[in-house]
């Protein structure tokens, strides 16, 4: 994070003003806080123009990638075959994965957070689960090469390829040279968070 110059802090609104957000194609978006439009700012997820936040990353491209897994996949949970409805990343986004549908699954939320961004081959095995899916295979029979193409495609592309704040996150740790600070510890029998003890979380807030 950095300090804000003063000609830029003055020229946000003030008191409880929403501020207009755009996207990186300039396509108007949910407007936020002043607050959250700050904290946009110092984490270098956007930029401001006239009076408008143009976020440095697509959250509408999220949301395409999403319906377009939930129709192929149902509302069915890639892992265990119960109900799900979430998005998960395969090869996850602290590892370098992009949100696409060659490397998203549905998943169910008790599956999606006890997880906790494992490696899916490491995930399987924690849980003794018995994989079907073809996208999750398909990382599982390359998955230490697909997850180094991945880090390398990160360090790699524009910001202006995330989708959603937490990917851009990811993209800036890794392009400031700290990957550590978005790679979690691995799993227990029932993790409870996907952050490191002791960092700074990186998840705080989503879109915009």
């Amino acid at each position: 994070m950095v300090g804000l110059p003063e000609s830029l802090l003055a020229a946000l609104p003030s008191g409880e003003a929403l501020v207009p957000v755009v996207d990186p194609r300039g396509r108007p978006l949910t407007p936020c806080t002043v607050e959250r439009a700050r904290q946009n700012l110092e984490d270098g997820l956007a930029t401001w123009e006239a009076g408008v936040l143009r976020l440095n990353y697509h959250p509408l491209a999220y949301r395409r990638v999403y319906r377009k897994v939930l129709k192929r996949d149902g509302y069915v949970c890639a892992w265990c075959g119960g109900v799900g409805s979430t998005l998960d990343h395969v090869i996850p986004l602290s590892w370098g994965g992009q949100t696409e549908p060659d490397n998203c699954v549905v998943a169910c939320r008790a599956c999606n957070h006890s997880r906790n961004n494992a490696l899916p081959s490491r995930f399987a095995a924690m849980r003794g689960l018995r994989i079907r899916h073809p996208v999750i295979l398909r990382v599982l029979a390359r998955e230490e090469e697909l997850v180094a193409e991945a880090e390398r495609s990160l360090l790699s592309r524009p910001i202006s390829t995330c989708v959603s704040r937490e990917e851009a996150q990811v993209w800036l740790a890794y392009h400031q040279g700290h990957p550590e600070r978005v790679h979690p510890e691995p799993p227990g029998e029932a993790p409870a968070t996907r952050l490191k003890r002791g960092s700074r979380p990186f998840l705080t807030a989503f879109l915009p």
